[in-house]
């Protein structure tokens, strides 16, 4: 046990041979070599003092080194803990220490000397296994504050790294008086910088291709921004204070940009020594100081300019900003603001200067984004939907539009008189100007403004001259400040009484703060609603429904969330309106029927509710009636009575005779002149139904006339329109239904249903006789059944789920109809007697019936007695099995002794004429082929109708569900007749 302990001991300790020195490893060596106990405790002493002074040095060690390696890292964007995965394929956090070394120096170019390397391995120790806890190394690396610090603000623990390099390391240090020379440079260069808004690190950056912060130092020579007062002995002052210690002839420009910005950073502090100049938390600024009134006026004019001209104001400053950081230098600032809404928003070099004033950071460059994400958020608040509670900041009213410039006592005066010289012309003329200024603005869309020139050119076309003085006011009053384009549409409004551009309020052109001018509004008078029905009324909602075929439910039960049958008043309305029934036909659901459906179908309940489902039922009756399963001997009223005129027809039963007299004379009269030029009326009236709604306005029900040059007088004209006219319009089908009546069209579909019915039916072929004994039935299905192959009892067996032989009366009906054996009823009645089950008579023994017709093919057990002979079944030829009575026998006998005799004479060869039409060769021909085959033989003389139609009736075969000749038995049969021998012609 003693031994495995040293062993275990030893190992570590090899892997640390070069890391930790010769002094540790003498407590291995004791391990290894046997020597005195004097001399090992001496030994031994020896390294628990040497371990005991690296331990104390390591801490500061290691500190020191976390912090260099940190600035590499951080200089070089690098995330360390990437490196080290590479090694460790597990992801247990753990790597060797040659591997641990090996990382930083590939991945940060840092070779460490013994007492880092040991300061490193013995703060994040070496296990057993001789790794190190990389993991942990990371995490310190990365930390931006101690999290256990609960006492320090974390903004204030954040190690916030510069641009490129540290610049403690790299600065050198200089005696009192080139110290003291070296601020005074400083402060006159912030002061410089300041002013013209220059950053010094921008001006050496393409310098610097690899962004290490230095550059030669003729380029800091020739690149030096100024000022003018820096002589060569300042220069030399500056190039030796941050000449790179580490490479001679470099300039580190960083530090000197970094110094600078400390400079202007003291020089705040020292105008204003109670405030922390720290950068601007947006969320914790108000967007637009109220502090300040007349910066909060410029940033509102701006955000109405950029939200009233579609201004995307990022666009005119991220190109300044290649590393898309959201500042920019002062000057680029100005520069982009003035491109981008200087114009639109009137801005001068003061407000201009203000706006940068209030976006500047503490080293002179603009946040520009803040401010166009101020801009263009304007009466809107990003993320909207995340912030419900929020109220958004709506312009005033008029605020957005177009207003018209002020002008002077005197100038208005004169302006006032031109416009209604201007005016009274435009009346007198009656000239539509709007049209000739929209002509013009023809942009991708319509802008309202067209140019000066344009304004005067048009004002000459129309007539509308004015002299320059004139001109010229009229362009002051209705110019644009910002685009200087003209608003037409304000102009026409002001000239043109009955045009409204736009409507605000009732202005008047002369009033500085008005914008256009209006037509009054004249005064809706109070007209009493007549007295309403309720019963008219459902009626009216009961036909909009049918016709429109409405699902009333859909329209109010999603406002009823609890199902309780109960909603609001304004639901209620509100689902009218959607469903269409806002209006009746051609008239508004006013007040007063609206108050008359809520009256009735109120809630006792709820006063301020209405019972929705009591309305939806009563509307609904037209297609159905509630709980009718429970009434099935109830009778349905018809739908046609549901049906309502149009709103304002006229009862023609009211009229007077001299009325009715005068329509029937203009009838008669235009029903003459049609039938007599054969005019065709319809075309003409629907020409003029673009609705395709059976109506057509007055106006056009009379030009109608005139086209079909039917001449109808003044008083002729008002009978008709007084009988087919209503709210929508004439009725021009009722007209011409009354002018040229006709025959109404026969409903066939009852008919044809019928035919349908009798063609698909079994009992459309061929009448067959009822077989009167068992054995002629059993016949038929046997032949049925092989001459088909059918397997009668797989369509009988799927009734039968027990498997018990036995199925019902009704069952077994089914599954002789499916196997359509066209039993007729007599015949099924025979079976069942035959199979009724001797224990209970609504079964049918089927499993007997079917061995019965099966024994056709083979017997049952069979492999039983194997010299049995089975018979096969022959069924025999339909035409031999034909029954016809006995006249129409010796009739057929007659046709074809007659059809023989000629047959024999001419030595006539039926078989290939027939065989021509048989072109499956299955030995039938259809009856008229039959025909026209005895045609071409000059046969059909022999034969009359009746004859022929026997010959049908005798030689006839099923062929696919149609009836066919088999006109082989019937060559056969004239053959013999004639004395051939038997298949020789």
């Amino acid at each position: 046990m003693h031994k495995r302990n040293i062993l275990a001991v030893a190992i570590p300790i090899t892997v640390l041979d070069k890391l930790l020195g010769p002094e540790t490893l003498n407590t291995t060596r004791v391990t290894k070599q046997p020597r005195t106990p004097s001399v090992v405790r001496i030994n031994s002493k020896r390294a628990a003092q040497q371990n005991k002074r690296v331990k104390m040095a390591a801490p500061a060690v290691a500190a020191s080194v976390e912090e260099n390696i940190r600035t590499v890292a951080q200089t070089k964007r690098i995330r360390v803990n990437e490196f080290f995965q590479d090694y460790d394929k597990l992801r247990s956090g753990f790597v060797t220490a040659p591997q641990f070394f090996r990382c930083l120096w590939q991945t940060l170019s840092l070779k460490l000397n013994e007492d880092e390397e040991r300061a490193l391995c013995l703060k994040y120790g070496l296990l057993d296994n001789g790794k190190i806890n990389y993991k942990q190394f990371c995490d310190a690396i990365d930390l931006n504050f101690d999290p256990t610090n609960i006492y320090t603000s974390p903004e204030t623990q954040k190690n916030i790294p510069l641009e490129y390099l540290g610049t403690i390391r790299s600065k050198r240090p200089l005696t009192v008086d080139s110290e003291s020379r070296l601020v005074g440079i400083l402060r006159r260069m912030q002061q410089f910088y300041n002013v013209r808004g220059i950053n010094l690190r921008t001006q050496y950056e393409d310098f610097d291709r690899h962004h290490k912060g230095v550059v030669s130092e003729s380029q800091f020579y020739r690149n030096f921004p100024g000022p003018v007062d820096v002589d060569e002995e300042d220069m030399k002052t500056l190039v030796e204070k941050y000449n790179d210690p580490n490479n001679p002839g470099l300039v580190n420009y960083l530090n000197l940009h970094h110094d600078v910005l400390a400079v202007h950073k003291f020089v705040q502090g020292e105008k204003n020594p109670g405030q922390t100049l720290l950068d601007r938390d947006v969320d914790r600024v108000p967007l637009f100081p109220t502090k300040d009134p007349t910066l909060s006026e410029i940033l509102d004019k701006v955000r109405v300019a950029v939200y009233k001209n579609g201004i995307r104001t990022i666009e005119f400053f991220k190109d300044h900003d290649k590393l898309r950081s959201g500042v920019i230098t002062e000057n680029q600032f100005i520069c982009g603001l003035a491109l981008a809404c200087g114009k639109e928003a009137q801005l001068s070099r003061q407000e201009i200067q203000k706006i940068v004033e209030y976006y500047r950071l503490p080293d002179g460059r603009i946040q520009y984004k803040e401010f166009c994400d101020a801009m263009e958020n304007a009466f809107n608040i990003p993320d909207l939907e995340k912030k419900p509670t929020e109220s958004v900041q709506r312009p005033q009213r008029g605020t957005l539009s177009r207003g018209l410039k002020p002008l002077t006592e005197l100038e208005e005066m004169r302006l006032h008189e031109v416009i209604n010289t201007i005016s009274d012309k435009v009346a007198t003329d009656r000239i539509m100007i709007y049209q000739y200024f929209k002509d013009y603005d023809r942009s991708k869309a319509y802008t309202r403004v067209v140019t000066p020139t344009q304004f005067a050119r048009i004002l000459h076309f129309l007539g509308l001259n004015v002299n320059n003085q004139d001109l010229l006011l009229l362009l002051n009053k209705f110019q644009d400040p910002a685009s200087g384009d003209v608003n037409y549409p304000a102009f026409v409004q002001a000239v043109d009484r009955e045009f409204v551009g736009h409507t605000i309020d009732d202005a008047d052109i002369s009033d500085k703060n008005r914008t256009n001018v209006v037509i009054q509004a004249k005064e809706d008078k109070w007209v009493e609603s007549p007295p309403v029905l309720f019963e008219e009324l459902m009626a009216r909602i009961r036909h909009i429904v049918l016709a429109n075929r409405l699902r009333v439910n859909e329209y109010f039960q999603d406002y009823d969330g609890l199902r309780s049958g109960s909603i609001s008043i304004p639901q209620f309305r509100r689902g009218l309106a959607v469903m269409g029934l806002s209006k009746l036909g051609h008239h508004d659901l006013n007040d007063n029927q609206f108050n008359l459906l809520v009256s009735n179908y109120s809630n006792p309940a709820k006063p301020d509710q209405v019972l929705w489902t009591q309305f939806c039922a009563d509307v609904e009756s037209v297609f159905t009636q509630e709980e009718l399963e429970l009434s099935p001997m109830a009778q349905v009223p018809r739908q046609e009575i549901f049906r309502v005129p149009k709103p304002g027809t006229t009862d023609w039963g009211n009229a007077s005779k001299d009325h009715v007299d005068l329509y029937t004379e203009t009838m008669n009269r235009i029903r003459q002149r049609v039938e007599h030029r054969r005019i065709l009326c319809k075309p003409v009236f629907q020409d003029f139904d673009r609705h395709n709604n059976g109506h057509i306005t007055r106006t056009q029900f009379r030009q109608a006339f005139k086209i079909l040059e039917i001449p109808v007088e003044e008083p002729e004209l008002h009978c008709l329109e007084a009988l087919y006219c209503n709210d929508v319009g004439v009725c021009y089908t009722a007209f011409l239904a009354d002018l040229e009546p006709q025959e109404p069209v026969p409903f066939m579909y009852v008919k044809r249903m019928e035919e349908l019915r009798l063609t698909n039916s079994k009992q459309a072929l061929p009448e067959q006789r009822a077989k009167t004994d068992l054995e002629s039935v059993f016949l038929k299905i046997k032949t049925k059944v092989c001459k088909e192959r059918l397997r009668v009892y797989e369509f009988m067996k799927d009734y039968d789920k027990l498997r018990s032989g036995r199925m019902l009366k009704t069952s077994f009906r089914r599954a002789l109809n499916l196997a359509r054996l066209d039993l007729l009823e007599s015949e099924v009645a025979m079976l069942e007697d035959k199979y009724q089950s001797g224990r209970d008579t609504d079964f049918v023994e089927y499993l007997r019936f079917c061995q019965e017709i099966e024994s056709i093919f083979t017997k049952d057990h069979l492999e039983k007695s194997p010299l049995e002979q089975v018979e096969q079944f022959v069924p025999d030829e339909e035409w031999t099995v034909t029954e016809l009575t006995v006249e129409e026998e010796e009739k057929l006998q007659k046709c074809l002794l007659r059809i023989s005799e000629k047959v024999r004479k001419h030595q006539m060869q039926l078989f290939p004429l027939f065989e021509d039409y048989d072109r499956v060769h299955n030995g039938a021909v259809s009856q008229s082929q039959f025909r026209r085959v005895l045609m071409e033989l000059e046969l059909a003389s022999l034969a009359s109708d009746t004859d022929v139609k026997l010959i049908w009736r005798k030689y006839q075969m099923q062929v696919g569900g149609r009836t066919d000749v088999n006109y082989i038995a019937f060559c056969e049969q004239v053959c013999q007749y004639a004395g051939f021998e038997y298949r020789k012609p």
